[in-house]
């Protein structure tokens, strides 16, 4: 073995170490999550007798506690994310529309029937003291979300299936944790109950030099699936996109993604490998059902990596497949 096989060799055995650190991270992460689920249940189950709760946000890692926000209790809420909580990326709130009941639809249905009240929170995100850590999908422009969600607010209220529903504007400022509400909602008590409790509880971002990754972009996993926080207890760690939006959308959220963490990301790439996790959650139609080569091609095919200079190969990201029981959220690793 001459020196440069000597070389390949040791990169391999760094990534593979890295990949299988990963894998313990995650799952590490996941059993932090279930004893938070397992800590919380009565509350959450006495709410989801009452009401079926939906969440709309952005797939921005640093919107991990938006949900929370809300006041609503932990995991409680079905939870949509996607580039800019955009329902479809031509950004027509009418398709927005139709694509919320094409996912959502049948389980509004079966909670009316069940005499559930129906709670929507449409809720984008900004950062107020700094504009330049704002929604980068929307390249930061705050007047463009809220024109957005509120013609989508106004376009889910024509549906007959949400004609009686509670629905939710609210900005949330991630640096911290509060909501802004808009297009006539008013503001909630519980969302000052909850900001508090983030602020002190899951802590504050702030633009001194040493939590400056808290501020901007500093997440290196990507989640794919319905249960997001089954897997990601933590803040700025993984982007989240729902299954549900379509292939095309889905590599297009991959790929801005990767295209955050490798270019502008406070990332440690040196620590981390970047992760995609496609979670198959039990009931739901799999997703991205390909080979990771396959896939891989498909991401480099995209406009986003294109434009970036970035083609990404087989130690550039470690994808792991996993399932999660929607109502226990346990789950692992089914291929990595």
């Amino acid at each position: 073995m001459d020196m440069t096989d000597l070389m390949d060799f040791k990169l391999s055995m760094d990534t593979t170490e890295k990949k299988q650190k990963e894998l313990l991270i995650l799952q590490k992460d996941h059993l932090q999550a279930l004893k938070e689920f397992l800590e919380t249940q009565s509350e959450r189950e006495e709410r989801m007798e009452k009401a079926f709760i939906i969440h709309v946000t952005c797939m921005d890692e640093r919107d991990r506690f938006a949900v929370d926000a809300t006041g609503e209790p932990y995991g409680s809420a079905e939870m949509f994310a996607s580039a800019g909580g955009c329902l479809t990326q031509d950004r027509d709130a009418k398709h927005g529309a139709e694509k919320f009941v094409e996912i959502y639809g049948e389980q509004i249905r079966q909670a009316e029937k069940d005499g559930k009240e129906i709670v929507v929170y449409l809720m984008p995100h900004t950062c107020f003291a700094d504009n330049c850590a704002g929604c980068a999908a929307f390249s930061g422009d705050e007047e463009a979300e809220y024109v957005y969600f509120s013609a989508l607010a106004d376009e889910l209220k024509k549906l007959p299936e949400l004609s009686d529903a509670k629905i939710h504007t609210d900005m949330y400022d991630t640096d911290t944790h509060e909501v802004v509400p808009f297009h006539g909602h008013d503001h909630d008590e519980a969302h000052a109950r909850a900001a508090d409790y983030l602020q002190s509880e899951k802590g504050m971002a702030t633009n001194a030099e040493v939590d400056e990754w808290d501020r901007f972009h500093a997440g290196y996993r990507i989640y794919v699936g319905g249960k997001p926080l089954a897997w990601t207890p933590r803040r700025n760690v993984a982007y989240h996109l729902h299954g549900g939006i379509g292939e095309k959308e889905l590599i297009d959220g991959i790929a801005l993604a990767m295209k955050i963490i490798k270019t502008h990301s406070h990332a440690d790439l040196e620590e981390h490998v970047p992760v995609l996790q496609i979670d198959h959650v039990f009931g739901d139609d799999p997703v991205l059902d390909m080979d990771n080569e396959k896939l891989l091609a498909k991401l480099n095919e995209s406009k986003q990596l294109k434009d970036a200079g970035i083609e990404l190969v087989e130690d550039d990201i470690f994808i792991v497949r996993t399932e999660t029981d929607p109502k226990t959220w346990e789950g692992g690793p089914v291929s990595a």
